[in-house]
């Protein structure tokens, strides 16, 4: 049999004092018309009414002073009945509402709606493989047929795909006024890039990007570079960084910003490109 939702949601008369009951009791003893008005948007005038009500029918007992309103026993046990069958209601609610959750992910083969795959995660995105391949660390059932390296839903995700976080190595290097360019040791952030072996190379400055034209390597990170490359070390790659020393302590914050909010751990490295 299905139940009828909790009678303050009958009329809104009825949840109207509930809020009000919730007003005062958050307030009291000390507790005025105006900021009730205020805060639920109701006028003055009908605010003022229900007051009158709730006190005619015991929920509110009015002190000594003007703005002195207390809840009266009978209210807080009424309070506590409305609030926990409200609580009731919504846990039903969420109970009834079925919402598929769709995992996107990059088909490497073609798969059919219905058929279970196999998932694994490369440089921070869902991978589609063969439910039985050795690479699968989790399995999924595809939502809509789609053909290989197309995005595909998923859904029914089983297992535990292990994301590994990636590391941020930071070279800093001279001001212009310092010399720029012309004072970098080359061959050492030469060797600080081949032992490093980073998915991504960020760069901020001027300075940066002459020293990436004179090795022969291109950025794929330029703009927003601490951010994009905490971002990107938390899904799971390598980031090579190069920028001028007072810019160091910046790509930090943004790094330690990253790590807080998404409670990752992501470390990094700071090292000197300058000559000896």
């Amino acid at each position: 049999m299905r139940k009828q939702p909790p009678s303050i949601l009958h009329s809104k008369g009825g949840f109207t004092k509930f809020q009000i009951l919730l007003e005062v009791m958050r307030n009291q003893p000390h507790v005025k018309q105006k900021d009730i008005s205020e805060s639920l948007g109701i006028t003055i005038q009908a605010i003022s009414k229900y007051f009158k009500r709730l006190t005619r029918d015991g929920m509110l007992e009015a002190g000594s002073e003007r703005a002195d309103y207390r809840l009266t026993p009978k209210a807080t046990v009424k309070l506590h009945e409305d609030l926990r069958k409200l609580e009731w209601f919504v846990s039903e609610i969420r109970r009834q509402i079925k919402v598929e959750h769709a995992w996107p992910a990059i088909a490497t083969k073609p798969v059919k709606s219905g058929e279970q795959v196999g998932l694994f995660v490369k440089e921070g995105v869902l991978y589609t493989v063969a439910s039985d391949s050795p690479l699968a660390e989790a399995k999924g059932i595809v939502l809509v047929d789609a053909a290989a390296g197309e995005d595909v839903g998923l859904k029914d995700l089983q297992g535990k795909i292990q994301v590994r976080h990636g590391k941020i190595l930071i070279v800093t290097l001279p001001s212009i006024r310092r010399g720029g360019s012309r004072e970098v040791d080359l061959e050492k952030i030469r060797a600080f890039y081949d032992e490093f072996k980073p998915d991504r190379i960020g760069v901020m400055g001027t300075v940066g990007r002459a020293v990436l034209n004179k090795l022969g390597l291109k950025a794929s990170i330029e703009f927003g570079v601490g951010h994009s490359a905490a971002i990107a070390a938390s899904r799971g790659l390598d980031v090579f960084v190069l920028v001028v020393g007072r810019m160091v302590n910046r790509i930090i914050e943004e790094i330690d910003e990253i790590n807080l909010k998404s409670s990752s751990e992501i470390t990094y490295e700071v090292k000197d490109g300058r000559l000896s």
